[in-house]
């Protein structure tokens, strides 16, 4: 539904504004008048920046822990949505919660009013929807809070092992940055009058380019990184792209781990919820982060569909470690699905969090070795003409 914002006057006749979500203007009036409100002046606001911001996994976290907790004391939800409003929130979190309130107490299910906000993950509203039918609310909002949480954690996980590649490289930049930009300017005229090789010239032009035209170097460097965004956006290239990812030598098995990790915790999630094997897998594969591998579960689900058993269909998935469907066949020949995909998922978080770390094994030496040939070459080229101007000396002493 639509955003929108509006101006009216309460019953005292003082104006009042705001922001509502509605399936049309007539819904919104009449919503407002049931409030006491007259509406005089309104407009769609789906642009605005707080209607379409996800949240975030820790947000998400925060918001079905607290839900899970006032629940399970007995709580209504529309007084519990009262209370969590009464703490310190962000305003584009606080204006989601007071709609979220506001349809509740309208007598809407708490799914369709989040579903209404369009920042809720697809996931979330599914699996509120279940514990609805099944009136286990408390349960699926906890199972909802150890989710996200772990993907927070996950996402924490990976910035934490791309942080020290991040640092090297730009320590590396700063030593490439202060040789062409402070060291080369104070002995090129040493180099004055003398037959310079090639590579060592072309070293001194970088170096005036540097100093004289830098923001030529930064437009290039801030329109190949727009054009590498814009090509990734192209789904025919993200496909591609995608697929390298799990193919690769030596990444493409870490990458494989992190994504049968998202997979399994996402599954164990849905489908001990009470949703449907369709279903959760519909959502799962959109939740693992690579459009090669979500491409394949048309397949996989026509095939779940068609009375196959998921360890069967799963297993010709290209991108998910190869241990996935022999553990799943287990689950099913036991009758123990949920708690094996749950086991699934706890040994895939343990073994992503190693992938991680082995990647970052692998990208820390192969920047140091890159950092040291371009510093290496650099003093070469620069080395080479003082090396002969020695010899030329010594030839003529």
């Amino acid at each position: 539904m639509p955003l929108y914002k509006y101006k009216g006057q309460n019953g005292q006749g003082k104006p009042v504004a705001g922001a509502l979500n509605a399936e049309s203007e007539d819904a919104l009036y009449a919503i407002l008048r049931r409030d006491g409100v007259f509406l005089t002046e309104c407009r769609v606001a789906e642009n605005e920046k707080a209607a379409v911001r996800k949240l975030k996994p820790m947000e998400l976290s925060e918001f079905c822990r607290q839900l899970a907790s006032m629940i399970g004391s007995g709580i209504t939800l529309s007084r519990a949505m009262n209370i969590m409003l009464m703490g310190s929130l962000k305003p584009s979190l606080a204006s989601v919660y007071r709609q979220v309130q506001r349809l509740v107490q309208q007598g809407q299910p708490l799914s369709d009013a989040l579903s209404a906000q369009g920042v809720f993950p697809d996931m979330m509203i599914n699996m509120f929807r279940a514990g609805e039918a099944s009136g286990q609310m408390e349960q699926v909002a906890g199972k909802l809070a150890t989710h996200y949480q772990k993907e927070h954690r996950m996402n924490s996980r990976l910035k934490s092992a791309t942080l020290y590649p991040k640092i090297l490289a730009c320590v590396c930049l700063a030593a490439v940055l202060i040789i062409f930009l402070a060291v080369m300017p104070k002995i090129e005229p040493f180099f004055e009058g003398m037959p310079l090789p090639a590579f060592t010239a072309a070293l001194m032009a970088f170096s005036h380019f540097l100093m004289n035209r830098w923001y030529v170097l930064i437009i290039s460097i801030l329109c190949a990184v727009a054009l590498v965004q814009l090509l990734l956006s192209v789904p025919a290239v993200r496909f591609s792209w995608d697929r390298l990812k799990v193919r690769a030598p030596f990444v493409g098995k870490q990458m494989r781990i992190i994504y049968t990790a998202r997979f399994a915790r996402t599954q164990s999630s849905l489908y001990s919820s009470g949703l449907s094997m369709i279903r959760s897998l519909e959502i799962a594969a959109s939740t693992v982060g690579n459009q090669y591998i979500n491409a394949q579960f048309a397949d996989v689900i026509k095939q779940v569909r068609a009375g196959d058993m998921l360890s069967k269909a799963i297993q010709q998935v290209d991108g998910f470690d190869a241990k996935l469907a022999p553990t799943i066949y287990v689950g099913e020949e036991t009758g123990q699905l949920d708690q094996m995909l749950e086991n699934i998922a706890e040994n895939y978080e343990y073994e992503s969090d190693a992938a991680l770390t082995r990647l970052t094994g692998m990208i820390e030496p192969v920047m140091i070795v890159v950092m040291a040939i371009v510093v290496c070459m650099i003093m070469v080229g620069v080395l080479v003409p003082i090396w002969n101007m020695y010899g030329n000396t010594a030839a003529f002493g």
